[in-house]
Formats: structure tokens, C-alpha cells, sequence
């Protein structure tokens, strides 16, 4: 599966660019310095001088790091990204623990009590406490993100078979059912879960732009909510006034109440998005 919005150059190292540093609203580049102050020096003493942190899954107390044994010599494609180790860190206190040093790992996400760990080979894990672990699911393609209520996870599932369409949007249960919520033409992918586990907002390439859709955890049809009439020729000769661009992962999304997301544009960029409407704005922050 291609994943054409998701690099190494994520969150956690876009403020080494200059141009990155000054799009980036003060508070995330407030909150990227102190991960990075407190990550780097313990991944290197649990892995290795060469050992470097490339991601941040979730936030708070439960945010997750990704690890790389070392950061590749040549650029890589979208389908080649490394395998990780993971690593707790809590924003709060600064304090890193390790949750599995061995370079298996695409995602992994906090979930309630416990860690949902996504392999190579698209296999779902869910670790409990006392490291207890299960089999989730088969055949996830990423972008894990869980509910508020840490009962069930959205992410974007792999086609299987003769599927016509590249990937779905689907939710996992802490039981292992799975139910598919968008399946449209070519990639839907991204998926985000509102704080009332009641609404699904995801990205889907449908109209031949990367676009947000909204649907529910019932499986409603998908509604456009941005970049509506657009179609891909329109960006040859550059970006129209009125596009939103797309999330670089989910990962990097937070709800700021029932309707806003707000989400990682890449580039250092974040924006916010009212899911009901669908208008869509840069966040600049302030220079506090």
C-alpha cells in the first residue's frame, strides 16, 4: 500500500528545518523541543549512540515514540519506511520508558490501559498491563487512532482479494471485530474519531484530490467537507485560494472540543477544521 502523505519528516523533526521552525505555531515548536530534550538523550542510552526518535503517536501522558536503529543513509520511498522500536513519554513529566525495543513496529497507539502495536506485516497487537498480548486484527494498513473512551480504535485497513478500491477506513473493537465505515474509489485512509466516539473524519483521494470526508461510527455515507469541486489539473499551475490540505498522518491530530480537529499539514503547518462545516484555517498560534 502507498502511502503518499506519510514521510520521515514528520512532526518530531520538521523543527530542525529553518523554513519549518518558522511556520510552526510557538506551542508546537515549544513542545517539539521539550520531546526532543527529554526522548533523545534516553534513546540513546537504552539503543544505541546511532538510535534516533522519527515520531510521536497520541498525546499526554500516553504519547508513544517511534524508534529507528539509525537514520537511513538515502532517502527512502513511502513503502520502504523503517521498522520501529517504541517508547513511552509523558509530556507532563518528561519521564521515558521503553515499551518494545525490537524494530518490528509500523504504529502504535495508547488505548485505554493499554498499547495497540501495529507490525510490518499489518498485524494488530493490543498489550495489556503485565505485558499481555492479543491478536487484533489482520490486514491494517496504519494510522491508528483511538476514542476518548479508550474502547475501540479507527485506522486504515489494507484491501483484500480482488477489492477494486486500495484501502478502506474501518474500527476495531478491544474484541477484534472490525467494521468498515468508507470504502470508496482508490485510497481512504486517515482516520480520526471525534471525543463522543460518534463522528469519523478521514482523507480520501475519491474526487482525484486529497479531500476530508465525514461519516459515522454507523457507517452513514461520507460526506465532502473541503477542497469540494476541486479536481487535480487545478493544482498543475498551483494551489488554489480556497484548498485545505490534507493531514500528514493521523497521528498528529487532536480534537479541541466535539467539532474542531486540529491537524499536522505538514511542513511545520497545523491547521483546524469544523468537521460539521468544514471550514478549514491555518492555527498561527501566537508569539507568547
Amino acid at each position: 500500500m502507498k502511502k503518499s502523505i506519510l514521510a520521515l519528516a514528520t512532526l518530531t523533526l520538521a523543527a530542525t528545518s529553518a523554513t519549518a521552525t518558522e511556520r510552526m505555531n510557538p506551542a508546537d515548536l515549544r513542545r517539539v523541543t521539550k520531546a526532543r530534550e527529554s526522548i533523545a538523550p534516553a534513546v540513546q542510552r537504552e539503543f544505541g549512540p546511532k538510535a534516533r526518535f522519527i515520531n510521536l503517536f497520541g498525546q499526554g501522558p500516553g504519547m508513544l515514540a517511534g524508534i529507528v536503529a539509525e537514520i537511513p543513509t538515502q532517502p527512502l520511498g513511502t513503502d520502504d519506511l523503517p521498522l520501529l522500536a517504541i517508547v513511552q513519554y509523558d509530556e507532563t513529566t518528561g519521564a521515558v520508558k521503553v515499551v518494545d525495543r525490537e524494530f518490528k513496529y509500523r504504529e502504535a497507539r495508547t488505548v485505554g490501559p493499554n498499547v495497540a502495536l501495529l507490525d510490518g506485516e499489518g498485524n494488530l497487537r493490543l498489550r495489556g498491563p503485565g505485558v499481555r498480548e492479543k491478536l487484533l486484527a489482520q490486514g491494517v494498513g496504519g494510522d491508528l487512532f483511538p476514542t476518548a473512551k479508550g474502547d475501540a480504535l479507527v485506522a486504515t485497513l489494507k484491501a483484500r482479494g480482488n477489492e477494486a478500491h486500495e484501502t478502506s477506513v474501518g474500527i476495531i473493537d478491544l474484541n477484534g471485530r472490525v467494521k468498515v465505515l468508507a470504502d470508496g474509489p482508490g485510497v481512504d485512509a486517515t482516520p480520526s474519531i471525534s471525543p463522543d466516539g460518534k463522528t469519523v473524519v478521514f482523507v480520501s483521494g475519491r474526487t482525484s484530490v486529497a479531500s476530508f470526508y465525514v461519516t459515522s461510527v454507523e457507517g452513514e455515507a461520507p460526506r465532502q467537507l473541503t477542497n469540494v469541486g476541486m479536481e487535480n489539473w487545478m493544482l498543475f499551475e498551483g494551489v488554489p485560494a480556497h484548498f485545505v490540505p490534507p493531514p500528514v498522518s493521523s497521528h498528529h491530530m487532536e480534537w479541541l472540543g466535539p467539532d474542531v480537529l486540529r491537524y499536522n499539514a505538514g511542513g511545520g503547518a497545523f491547521w483546524k477544521i469544523n468537521v460539521r462545516t468544514g471550514q478549514a484555517a491555518p492555527d498561527l498560534g501566537d508569539t507568547r
